[in-house]
């Protein structure tokens, strides 16, 4: 029995890096990537790793999962700001259950106030900017556009380092905007 291509699970598709796998994005200029796939929950511009691997996964079934670790180190949240990918109808209702606003488009009659279509379309560009904005930061400053490591834990650890690093910066950037300057001695 012969089977399409596109039909064999876990395929190699890299004699140097037999545990990547393709992963189907359906971007226009890119349709297929390869390499791993990273979901980042990201608070106040620090990014914290959720799940990463070589094997596709929809990380809108992580949203749950996440929330419930953000509530964990964070206390809760009331503001979520996410892809339009993870507006189904179980993270809608999770959301709503749980008090938390999203800027996932709304459903049915669209009679609503207007500060909420200001909060949703502020959340939506904050999403846009600073979390798309991270993730190109990580790729072009941290070495993240083409990992040079070889084997599958090395390639993780360079990630979390990277993601580390990127923290540890911002800290110190926002840790000397803080800091007053230093009184000089009268002589």
């Amino acid at each position: 029995m012969t089977h399409k291509p596109s039909e064999l699970k876990d395929r190699i598709v890299s004699l140097h890096k037999p545990y990547v796998r393709p992963i189907v994005r359906g971007k226009e200029n890119k349709p297929v990537e390869f390499g791993m796939k990273v979901h980042m929950l990201q608070v106040d511009g620090l990014s914290f790793i959720d799940k990463m691997s070589f094997r596709n996964f929809n990380e809108c079934k992580r949203l749950k999962i996440s929330m419930v670790k953000h509530k964990t180190v964070f206390k809760g949240t009331t503001q979520l700001g996410a892809d339009r990918i993870y507006a189904t109808n179980e993270n809608r209702r999770y959301c709503t259950g749980n008090s938390i606003f999203t800027c996932f488009p709304k459903k049915g009659p669209k009679n609503h106030s207007k500060a909420e279509k200001i909060l949703s379309s502020e959340i939506s560009k904050q999403r846009a900017t600073v979390t798309e904005g991270i993730f190109g930061t990580h790729k072009d400053h941290y070495g993240l556009r083409k990992i040079k490591v070889r084997g599958e834990k090395r390639e993780k650890l360079m990630v979390l380092f990277a993601t580390m690093a990127a923290n540890a910066v911002k800290i110190a950037k926002k840790r000397n905007q803080e800091e007053p300057a230093p009184r000089e001695k009268a002589a």
